[in-house]
């Protein structure tokens, strides 16, 4: 995959690990593709706070918080709990070996939950939003990749056609 004269990858689904641009979506199979596309989402939207949280703007960061907040609601809760409920709990019932981490990326899960639920449940002091949606911002590019360099390759190889269509005819119940 080309990097151009900014360093930066060709496409908006590439991203740079170790140097090399990497395309979510060409390395996986078909039923991970749309978590995988959440996943570059996932990715572009930390870059984006990343960058919010690097001004000192009062009203940059409070924006920044609300983004966290909305992103939350509409995308990212669903997404935690589509891989928790679709992928962890068929590695901790029939891949035991991968278990450890399954609850790596369980605990990452719940400090996300943890950041957002600070940053989002009342007014914060423009430094604590700074370093909150750093942070959260940091964590979440890096869980991320751990997700699509790790966690992916397993599901992979090791679920079955069924697993697999499983995941990706997930529909998670509405939490009230």
């Amino acid at each position: 995959m080309p990097i151009n004269t900014n360093g930066d990858c060709i496409t908006p689904e590439t991203h740079i690990i170790n140097n090399q641009c990497i395309d979510f979506k060409e390395k996986r199979c078909q039923q991970l593709q749309k978590l995988s596309h959440e996943h570059n989402d996932c990715i572009l939207f930390a870059e984006n706070i990343a960058a919010i949280a690097a001004t000192a703007d009062k009203a940059q960061l409070s924006e920044g918080i609300k983004l966290v907040r909305e992103y939350n609601l509409t995308e990212l809760e669903a997404h935690l709990r589509h891989e928790e409920q679709a992928i962890f709990a068929v590695i901790v019932q029939h891949h035991k070996e991968h278990i450890n981490l399954c609850i790596s990326l369980g605990k990452e899960h719940g400090f996300i939950r943890t950041l957002v639920e600070e940053m989002t449940a009342e007014a914060i002091a423009p430094e604590t939003a700074q370093q909150a949606l750093a942070d959260f911002s940091s964590l979440l590019k890096h869980h991320t990749l751990e997700e699509e360099t790790k966690l992916f390759p397993i599901v992979e190889s090791l679920f079955t056609e069924q697993q697999l269509d499983a995941v990706l005819d997930f529909k998670a119940a509405k939490v009230l």
